[in-house]
């Protein structure tokens, strides 16, 4: 029996969300099923470093197990990708000490949000994006995320459902970047919460972003939208 890491990617269009839900199509739910098989029919624990929401996707996301075939790494890694469907892939398989655990051990995660601007709507992005066409107040959604990194208390952001208890957060880093008809906004933070309100690429609140208007609108818009990805997600593009 030793201990796996894998290292996923995922398109979480078709997916109810990362974790294990009865009746529902799910990344953990899908990934266990192989692994058990692999296992020869042995039950697999699986473990991820986040839990993502239905339809969020994810790039370098973590998860681990314990294994008990007599397979090498190499070898678990082929055999996932010949059984797992395309919408999600073992992108590495690492045999770790047996204390690892993707959540615990996981150090800051990447957000992605992305706009896209095109004039009729970009179908490679349609999976990947929320549509808004036109230009959008860059200087506006600038000067909104500058009040975003630092360490804070986000309870007041919270919707009343949250059970979270520590709702205490850092955002390391910002970035607004500008490809050709479209933006992203770029967070590296602390692993976030987990609740089931959806603010996410393809479900973005554009608007909120945009920073339309002006003065303490734009700064209200970016603390609340951000705040909602911040305490009520975990998801898009995850590193750990």
């Amino acid at each position: 029996m030793r201990r796996l890491r894998l290292l996923l990617a995922y398109d979480g269009t078709d997916f109810a969300g990362w974790q294990v839900q009865p009746d529902l199509r799910t990344v953990q739910g899908v990934l266990t099923a192989a692994l058990t098989r692999l296992n020869g029919d042995r039950p697999v624990s699986l473990r991820g470093a986040g839990r993502t929401d239905g339809g969020v996707h994810a790039l370098g996301q973590v998860a681990d197990c314990a294994f008990a075939a007599d397979l090498d790494d190499a070898g678990v890694a082929h055999a996932l990708s010949r059984m797992l469907p395309d919408d999600v892939r073992v992108l590495a398989v690492s045999t770790v000490p047996d204390g690892f655990h993707a959540r615990r051990h996981a150090r800051a995660k990447v957000y992605v949000y992305r706009v896209d601007r095109s004039a009729h709507g970009d179908p490679f992005l349609r999976r990947y994006a929320a549509w808004r066409p036109g230009a959008l107040d860059l200087p506006a959604m600038e000067q909104g995320l500058t009040l975003l990194p630092g360490r804070r208390d986000w309870s007041g952001f919270t919707a009343a459902s949250c059970t979270v208890e520590d709702r205490v957060r850092t955002i390391f880093r910002k970035c607004l970047t500008r490809p050709p008809t479209a933006e992203e906004v770029t967070l590296l933070s602390q692993f976030l919460t987990t609740q089931k309100e959806r603010f996410a690429s393809g479900e973005l609140d554009a608007k909120a972003m945009a920073g339309e208007g002006a003065g303490d609108v734009v700064e209200r818009a970016a603390w609340t939208a951000l705040a909602r990805a911040l305490l009520n997600l975990d998801e898009t593009i995850t590193r750990s």
